[in-house]
């Protein structure tokens, strides 16, 4: 017992004796007694001892016991279930195992074991062990036989174990111990054994004599003697069966002692239903086995179980039953000793009205046997006894559970019809009780079964049994007897009455066709027998046997069915007869066909084939005919008119009656009926059931050669084409049977040849083409506008599944000119599908069944590509298609892709039908073929002239000196050269390389254009990244354009490549010298060709520099775009010419000088960019033209763009271009020759900048519609941001190399003019654009620039702006006008759509946010105020953005990372949320500690920070580490993970004319949570804590792994490199141990703190240990380390300002400062104030959020110290 140690006493000291067992040890090893064993009981309550050693003893049987056999018999002891199990499963193993000698020194002791464990209340235990005895018995064998008495009654009681496998396991091993004949000698020779434990369990065992009150519950007691009891009457009963015949006399003494006691028959009031089942059984088997003493107790065993014919119990049912049968059959005069009238009746009447009550299949079967065996005097009285025998039956068959079990309903009819069957034959009755019998009983339950609206009975055997009945009573056999002959009379009489009368009531019943139905079952169980209509039977029911049954039974095997009994009974036809008359004077009375009377007549005439029925219904429809000829008669006459009133349902009726009596017909009759019923029949349904049904026959194959039916068939082809030109309706089945008959028509016959004739087959061909829609054949082509859906996909597939197997099936089909058509029809409905979808499975239909045309076409035709032919017309039609209808680039991949398979059928087709000679001719023809596909592309058709005038140039590489105003060009349709292009490559990678040699040269050309003006068109990366249609064009030409390029392997190639793109360049020009750019840059990347500029001489492919001296807009073009692939004396060489050039511009007065002009500057522009800056013949030349500008300012002045409205000025597009090169010039000579311009220079390049500006803000109202001046935007731009640049980054480097005034005059003047200008401008553009739905690619790229230039301006000229005044109602605000002003204007420039905005926003608002908080400085004091918000400008982009943020990360938990795509309305959101947050927390780092916790405040109470650190682990990747050009480019779509970069040691990339992507968010995202976790790291801290438990493990997890490595080691170093100073304390760093040391020093006082960082910082909780402490009390000690504690984890700062805030505090304790009497400290932890609130009566001061919190955690509001009111 647990616990029982501490209850016992303490052991004495100096008690050494042993305990008691130890003692008992050591006596028996003292005494010298060897151990013995107890006796073996029957069913002892002791297994007896088992010795657990041979020590103990010296005697040889326990030595001879294997140890292991003794420890395994020593836990069967134990009262465990489990332990018993368990061992008993090793026994068994052991006796399997071990030797046998070792096995039978266990028999000994194996009995009392078995004897106990066998009734164990566990049937797993019972189960093992049956099986470890089977072991046993099989090792031991004959060795048993000792032991067997012991062991013989529990062996005995176990086979009839209640756990089945346990009883079966038991018999098994009996089985194995003893041969069939020595069974009964076993079982014999424990006779006396057996019987006793019978006794003794059954008389004197009780409840608590089988089991211990003490160990086992009631309800195992209880179950233990049931169990018991009922094995032991089970083993009695088999006991009897196993003892000899012979020898059962000799144990009838002792069973007459136990039936002589009264307490065995109190076992039939037992309420357990197995003792009682038990019992019956084993009274049956005395019954049977033991006559005698069965007569003997008589007088108990009849009333006992003919009294209990109403216990139904499903466990009792089957022993009554059967012992009730023995005791009938074995007990003489039974019936003397029960009362028939008062005690057997009134039980089986009870069971009769319940049904068996369950037990139906069990009852019934016995039934007839019992009434066998009734006295006489039962059935004497009249009808008495037979009315409320079969009427209970009844009553039972009508009960509701017996409805639902068809097997109950099965065995309650076998017993009513057999026990009707037994009283009319067997029990001489008189003709009034058979009347009885026959008209009140039987017809009066067949009668129900017909009207009843339950289909039970119908369904059940009762038809079947009613005709087996007939079957007897008509048996040639029995025919004679008298009463045979009258209830014969009296059944055919009442059958036909009410057959009659429910086909005359049900005419306007409801119910009429089910009652028909139910007469048609039962007439055709006359004739087919019962099969389907009973459930089968499989069990074994006792029957009476008839005198005559067993020779019926012969007679019935040997010649005679069911069906010759009733092939000519006369009585049988009448009635059917007379139905089918009746039936048909009812249709003809009806206006329209009834379902029912039509379906009786059909399935009559289908089982009853007389002619006398056919002769009849002639006769009622007036029709006369001779009888040879009443099949076709009836045919013709009746049968072809109702297949036009029937119903669908009822048509396979008439069809299959139809083709009976066409079956007896005469072979010319058959001729005649076949033209008769094509031509007659508008049921197209029951024409083709009629057809299909008689394939085979003979006259029919015939036949369908025959022009009737041709004829017939072309009609009903046109009628099903006028169904889907919308021109006639057809119903649905009939449409369904127009296709089917089609089918079968163009099927073929074994010779493979046409079922109808091949004119038939043309003409039908031609009509099925017209049914396709959008045939170009057809001439209502609008009509198929309005077709539904789902008809003209399931025409197109029924056309394809048709013409599948008209190809498919009959030889030279193709060589017909309609099927040729056909083919090509359905070719050009795949090609031409744009106005219907079909589904894919629809399409791929298509595709298959014009393939298997193609390859026909190819075996049985020659002139393949002849005009008229298939062949050509396909590829003119996919021509015209791809030219005229492309609109989207799936729609192309749809075309490619079927072009492609015409080629590559044809490709196949063709491959199989040459020889291998014919190879050369094979390859032609492709080619031909090849050619005759593809789409030629004239050098005129590829021009696209309006790209190059709405391009925005966003380089140096294409010049246009006289580009008009213009629009842009719509960039949603797909340029025609791109999709010609792409065509005629797919088509070329489909055919052998072989065949396409020297045309993969024209192929690439083509993809380098189309691939050069789809990147004209989209200028930016946004089309690509939105999936547009444009995007995915660009993708398709880089793939196919890499592939060709992979071919160029010989340099050959490659110069012809060159030499035809050089030739259009400078012939042309346009976009192809961008293409030859593509080209060359291309070779030059290529893996494959690794061309270098030195390998190839561009200017030499040309012809030399006489090519250029035109200097026409091509051959500039071409210039700048192969300036950068060709030799640096070759670039010197067209400087010089260039610098020549210009020296001799002396006026520039017309557009032609100035357009000359701009080339020659674009190309020194574009020539000095490619040489190397250290060359001083190059910077001078550069300088020279530097002064060239500068003179033309004095000798050319209207050149200039000064002070101007662009859009007022003459030969405003030749100005602007001159304008914008010097300008590229310019920022040219700024970026790479800044230190060698001299004064003057500088004051030129500015002094212009500052007049461009200003022309840009004259002009302001063109910038966003112009694209003119948004060109001269993005160079104006371009140059402010160089000359910034180089002020800030170059000039404060090289001072003295540049000239003394520059920075102060760029500062004071120049910068300030350019910047409050251009602040102005930009603006009024942002203004603008927030009312444009989307911005154009020019647009954008002007915004860029100038969004770049922007970011420039310096802090002091943003806050003394001159912008428009701009104040938000009701907006709570400190700051002045002019910072609110600006805020207003550009924080809701971080929600518009363009990142250029967002990022050009942001970094103006972090040049001074950090500054903002100055303004709230005069509020910190105020008590009254314990939250404050930030800037509300900010929060209200917060508030707005977040809303989406949140609804995109919705349902996402910590960790769940979301992959946003840029250019949605969700990226701009996230981007400008995560933008915001940033400068708020820029704002809240530079706020003193004051208002950080007033910040803090409203951040945590508005639940803000909980959302945005909720988003980041949703925005954040798992793993942030990425390559690093990801970082730089920004252009990747993938988050391609690597170990280069840190996303949180990587800068955040700001620029911002970058495009957006995926890593460029996840970037902003990390950087974000950083700065959160570096400035507010309390908050962060707070929020993890809030966490679950899996949240935590995630947060802590990433934070450890990615972000607390570089923040601790960053807040390390920044405290040791700051060398921060305090008075009087000192703070060191131990950077690799990750400890802050801060030592305070006052007087003689002195104390040292140890800080350490842990891994998780700052998740985690920062340590503070104690160093040294001189002259500081425990106390006071303790209490500043917790508030350094406190001040660390609950302060949004840094260590420094922990420590601060520590110090602070200290100082003021030691300055006389009271503490806290709440929190002990004088500065709070969190708002940084001083205790102010004095109690008035103890005059102790507190801080006001430690009360506060203490009024509402202790509900009250007391003083805390003298409890007092506050």
């Amino acid at each position: 017992m647990p616990g029982g140690k501490d209850k016992q006493s303490q052991r004495t000291k100096g008690n050494v004796r042993p305990s008691s067992s130890g003692r008992a040890a050591d006596h028996l090893n003292s005494s010298g007694q060897s151990v013995s064993f107890v006796g073996f009981g029957a069913l002892g309550a002791d297994l007896g001892y088992v010795p657990a050693s041979s020590g103990l003893g010296n005697d040889d049987t326990d030595v001879s016991v294997n140890s292991e056999f003794r420890m395994v018999m020593r836990k069967l002891s134990k009262k465990d279930a489990t332990t018993k199990l368990k061992s008993m499963q090793e026994f068994g193993s052991m006796c399997k195992d071990k030797d046998v000698e070792e096995v039978k020194a266990v028999l000994p002791y194996w009995p009392r074991i078995y004897n106990k464990i066998s009734m164990d209340n566990d049937r797993r235990v019972r189960e093992a062990t049956q099986q470890a005895f089977e072991q046993l018995v099989m090792r031991v064998k004959r060795d048993l036989a000792p032991h067997l008495k012991n062991i013989m009654p529990a062996w005995l009681l176990a086979q009839c174990d209640s756990y089945a496998p346990a009883a079966s396991v038991a018999k098994s091993a009996f089985e194995a111990a003893f041969p069939p004949a020595k069974k009964n000698e076993a079982i014999m020779f424990c006779k006396d054994e057996i019987i006793a434990v019978i006794e003794d369990n059954i008389l004197h065992q009780t409840l608590n004599t089988l089991s211990d009150p003490k160990t086992n519950t009631k309800d195992e007691m209880e179950q233990k003697y049931v169990r018991v009891i009922t094995a032991s009457l089970q083993a009695w009963q088999l006991f009897m069966s196993l003892v000899p015949a012979e020898q059962r006399p000799a144990v009838q003494t002792a069973f007459k002692c136990i039936l002589e006691d009264n307490k065995f028959w109190k076992l039939s009031k037992h309420q357990n239903p197995l003792i009682r089942g038990s019992l019956y059984a084993l009274l049956g088997s005395l019954c049977q086995f033991l006559p005698e003493i069965s007569n003997h107790f008589a007088n108990k065993i009849c009333p006992l179980l003919l009294h209990n014919l109403d216990d139904c119990e499903p466990l009792v049912c089957p022993s009554l039953w059967q012992a009730t049968l023995c005791a009938i059959s074995f007990i003489e005069d039974c019936w003397k000793h029960v009362s028939l009238r008062k005690g057997f009746l009134p039980k089986l009447w009870s069971v009769l009205k319940a049904g068996g009550s369950g037990s139906a299949t069990v009852i019934y079967p016995s039934i007839l046997p019992l009434l066998t065996k009734l006295p006489t005097e039962v059935f004497e009285g009249g009808v008495g006894f037979y009315q409320e025998f079969f009427s209970n039956a009844k009553i039972g068959l009508g009960q509701s559970k017996v409805q639902m079990s068809p097997s109950e309903v099965s065995a309650i009819i076998s017993m009513f019809i057999e026990c009707l069957q037994y009283c009319l034959v067997q029990l001489q009755i008189d003709s009034d009780t058979a009347s009885y019998l026959i008209g009140d009983q039987l017809m009066i339950l067949l009668k129900a079964s017909l009207v009843e609206e339950s289909p039970t009975l119908c369904n059940s055997s009762l038809y079947g049994n009613v005709v087996k009945f007939v079957q007897f009573m008509i048996n040639p056999s029995h025919i004679g007897l008298r009463i045979n002959v009258l209830v014969m009379n009296q059944f055919w009489s009442s059958l036909d009455n009410l057959s009659v009368r429910i086909s005359e009531d049900c005419k306007e019943n409801p119910t009429l066709s089910c009652r028909m139905e139910r007469l048609v079952k039962l007439f055709v169980t006359f004739r087919k027998g019962d099969e389907g209509n009973s459930i089968s039977e499989t069990k074994k029911h006792i029957k009476v046997k008839f005198s005559d049954e067993e020779t019926i039974g012969k007679d019935n095997q040997k010649s005679t069915n069911r069906r010759d009994v009733f092939e000519n009974c006369q009585e049988l036809d009448a009635i059917v007869t007379k139905l089918c008359v009746t039936c048909c004077h009812h249709l003809i009375t009806s206006s329209e066909l009834t379902s029912a009377y039509l379906q009786f007549i059909c399935k009559m005439l289908s089982v009853y084939s007389g002619d006398e029925i056919i002769v009849n219904i002639l006769t009622a429809f007036n029709v006369t005919s001779s009888h040879s000829q009443i099949h076709m008669v009836f045919l013709t006459e009746v049968l072809i008119p109702w297949t036009t009133k029937v119903s669908t349902s009822d048509l396979s009726n008439v069809v299959g009656l139809s083709v009976s009596m066409y079956h007896c017909c005469t072979p010319e009759d058959k001729l005649t009926i076949l033209d008769t019923y094509c031509q007659r029949v508008q049921s197209l349904t029951a024409l083709k059931k009629f057809v299909e049904s008689l394939q085979t026959d003979k006259e029919m194959k015939k036949w369908l050669s025959e022009c009737v039916f041709g004829n017939r068939m072309v009609d009903i082809t046109d009628q099903l084409c006028q169904q889907y030109l919308k021109q006639k309706s057809l119903s649905k089945e009939d449409m369904d049977s127009s296709w089917s008959l089609l089918n079968l028509t163009l099927t073929v016959n074994q010779d493979f040849e046409p079922i109808i004739s091949a004119e038939y087959v043309d003409k039908i061909l031609g009509k099925i083409r017209m049914a396709l829609p959008q045939s170009p054949q057809s001439e209502t082509l609008g009509s198929s506008e309005n077709q539904n859906q789902q008809d003209i996909s399931k025409c197109v597939s029924l056309v394809c599944d048709v013409a599948n197997n008209f190809f498919t099936n009959l030889k030279g089909c193709l060589m017909l000119k309609s099927a040729e058509e056909l083919l090509l029809s359905i070719f050009q409905l795949q090609v031409s599908n744009n106005t219907f979808e079909v589904d894919k499975t629809v399409s791929e239909r298509m595709q298959s069944t014009w393939v298997l045309g193609v390859h026909d076409l190819l075996k049985q035709k020659g002139s393949l590509l002849n005009e008229d032919g298939f062949l050509y017309k396909a590829a003119q039609c996919i021509k015209q298609v791809i030219s005229n209808q492309v609109t989207t680039v799936e729609r192309l991949r749809s075309l490619v892709h079927t072009a492609t398979t015409l080629l590559t059928s044809m490709s196949d087709a063709v491959y199989q039908a040459l020889d291998d000679d014919d190879d050369k001719k094979d390859n032609n023809l492709l080619a031909t073929y090849l050619d005759m596909l593809s789409i030629t592309m004239d050098v005129e058709q590829m021009q696209e002239t309006s790209l190059c005038k709405a391009r925005l140039p966003t380089n140096d590489s294409f010049v246009v000196a006289d580009i008009p105003q213009c629009t842009l060009i719509d960039k949603t349709k797909l340029p025609l050269v791109a999709i010609h292009a792409v065509y005629n490559s797919c088509l070329l990678q489909a055919i052998p390389p072989e065949t396409s040699l020297n045309m993969d040269i024209q192929c690439i050309i083509n993809l380098m254009h189309a691939l050069t003006i789809c990147s004209t068109m989209s200028s930016s990366r946004k089309q690509a990244w939105t999936h547009s249609q444009l995007g995915q064009m660009l993708k398709w030409l880089e793939d196919d354009m890499s592939r060709h390029m992979k071919s160029l392997t010989e340099k050959n190639r490659t110069e012809s490549l060159l030499m035809t793109l050089l030739d259009r360049s400078l012939s042309i020009g346009d976009v192809w010298p961008l293409t030859l750019n593509l080209a060359v840059s291309t070779m030059v990347h290529s893996t494959v060709l690794t061309l270098q500029p030195p390998d190839i001489d561009l200017i030499d492919m040309a012809g030399g520099f006489i090519r250029f001296e035109d200097f026409d807009n091509a051959a500039t073009n071409t210039l700048l775009n192969i300036m950068p692939f060709i030799k640096a004396e070759s670039v010197m060489q067209i400087i010089d010419l260039m610098v020549a050039r210009m020296l001799s511009f002396e006026s520039l007065s017309d557009a032609a000088s100035m357009s000359d002009a701009s080339s020659c500057l674009a190309v020194l522009t574009k020539g000095f960019s490619t040489m190397s800056h250290d060359n001083d013949d190059t910077r001078t030349k550069a300088l020279s033209v530097l002064d060239v500008l500068s003179r033309w300012k004095e000798g050319n002045a209207h050149v200039f763009a000064f002070d101007s409205d662009l859009s007022q000025t003459q030969d405003y597009w030749s100005t602007v271009s001159v304008n914008n090169q010097m300008l590229s010039f310019m920022e040219y000579a700024v970026s790479h020759l800044s230190v060698h311009l001299n004064s003057s220079q500088w004051d030129f390049i500015m002094c212009a900048l500052v007049a461009w500006i200003q022309t840009l803000t004259d002009s302001s109202s063109n910038v966003l519609h112009s694209l003119i001046v948004q060109s001269f935007c993005c160079k104006v731009s371009d140059l402010l941001s160089s000359i910034c640049l180089c002020m800030e980054n170059i000039v404060p480097l090289q001072i003295e190399a540049f000239p003394a005034n520059l920075i102060s005059e760029w500062i004071e003047f120049f910068s300030e003019s350019a910047f409050s200008s251009l602040m102005v401008l930009y603006i009024q553009l942002l203004d603008e654009v927030k009312s444009t739905s989307e911005l154009n690619a020019n647009q954008d790229t002007m915004l860029r620039s100038l969004g770049t230039a922007m970011c420039h301006c310096p802090t002091r000229l943003l806050k003394d702006h001159n912008l428009e005044g701009k104040l938000i109602a009701d907006q709570v605000t400190s700051l002045p006008v002019e910072m609110q002003t600006l805020m207003n204007h550009l924080s809701p420039m971080l929600m518009l759509p363009e990142r250029s905005i967002q990022l050009t926003a942001f970094t103006l608002l972090h040049k001074f946010v950090g500054t903002l908080s100055e303004y709230d400085e005069s509020i910190k004091d105020d008590e009254d105020i314990m939250s404050r918000s930030p800037p509300h400008a900010l929060m209200d982009v917060i508030e707005t953005c977040g809303v989406v943020t949140e609804h995109v990360l919705d349902g996402l938990k910590i960790g769940e990372v979301m992959v946003i795509e840029p250019y949605i309305d969700e990226y701009r959101y996230t981007m400008g949320y995560l933008l915001t947050w940033q400068l708020v927390l820029d704002f809240f780092k530079g706020a003193k500690a004051e208002l950080k916790a007033m910040y803090a405040s409203y951040l945590r109470d508005s639940n803000q920070m909980t959302c945005l650190l909720n988003h980041l682990f949703n925005l954040m990747p798992e793993i942030p580490i990425v390559q690093l050009e990801d970082l730089l480019t920004t252009q990747s779509p993938q988050n391609k993970l690597s170990s280069t970069k840190n996303l949180f040691a990587a800068e955040f990339n700001n620029c911002v004319k970058d495009e957006p992507s995926i890593v460029e968010l996840q970037h902003l995202a990390c950087i974000v949570y950083y700065h959160a976790l570096q400035t507010t790291p309390a908050l962060v801290r707070q929020w993890c804590n809030d966490q679950d438990r899996r949240a935590v493990a995630v947060i802590d997890k990433f934070t450890s792994k990615y972000v607390s490595p570089a923040l601790s080691s960053q807040e390390l170093q920044s405290i040791q490199e700051k060398n921060v100073q305090f008075d009087n304390m000192t703070i060191r760093v131990r950077i690799g141990a990750a400890e802050v040391i801060a030592t305070y020093t006052v007087e003689e006082f002195s104390m040292e703190l140890v800080i350490k960082l842990p891994a998780n910082y700052p998740i985690g909780m920062i340590t503070v240990d104690i160093g040294k402490r001189i002259g500081i009390a425990k106390t006071q000690w303790r209490n500043w380390m917790l508030q350094l504690t406190t001040f660390l984890t609950h302060q949004n700062g840094s260590i420094v300002n922990g420590l601060a805030l520590w110090k602070k505090n200290v100082d003021k304790r030691f300055d006389g400062v009271e503490e806290c009497m709440i929190c002990f400290a004088v500065i709070h932890g969190t708002n940084y104030q001083l205790p102010k609130q004095q109690c008035k009566t103890c005059k102790k001061k507190f801080h006001s959020s430690c009360l506060y919190k203490w009024f509402n955690t202790s509900n009250n509001s007391t003083c805390p110290l003298c409890r007092n009111l506050f």
